[in-house]
């Protein structure tokens, strides 16, 4: 528990009942787990994103920009999750079949080099 030592004090020094007093140490160990929670959160929304960032600027890298589907870098993220084939790409991106055979295409010149 890492509370606050001045807030323990007031609680502890506090003229009320000890049940009220376990009720409001209760409740600033719950503020302090949210709020840890939060902060871990956070941390993996940033390292997700960081992961996304350098994924994308491997691609951009990789191939000319012209001619690069603006769906890449995320059917890459999927590639790792599981195999890639046409009818997922379609399903997942919304997009038609003669896009997704070219989508499919790049992932696998990428995955190969």
């Amino acid at each position: 528990m890492a509370f606050d030592k001045q807030e323990l004090r007031k609680i502890i020094q506090a003229p009320i009942s000890i049940d009220m007093k376990i009720d409001l140490i209760e409740q600033l160990h719950h503020q302090d787990v949210q709020k840890t929670v939060s902060e871990t959160q956070q941390s993996i929304l940033e390292v997700i994103e960081k992961v996304l960032s350098s994924e994308r600027m491997k691609v951009k890298t990789m191939l000319d920009s012209k001619r690069v589907d603006p769906f890449l870098p995320d059917a890459l993220v999927l590639a790792k999750k599981k195999e890639l084939t046409i009818p997922c790409l379609q399903r997942t991106f919304k997009i038609g079949y003669n896009r997704a055979n070219r989508l499919l295409a790049q992932c696998e010149q990428v995955i190969s080099e």
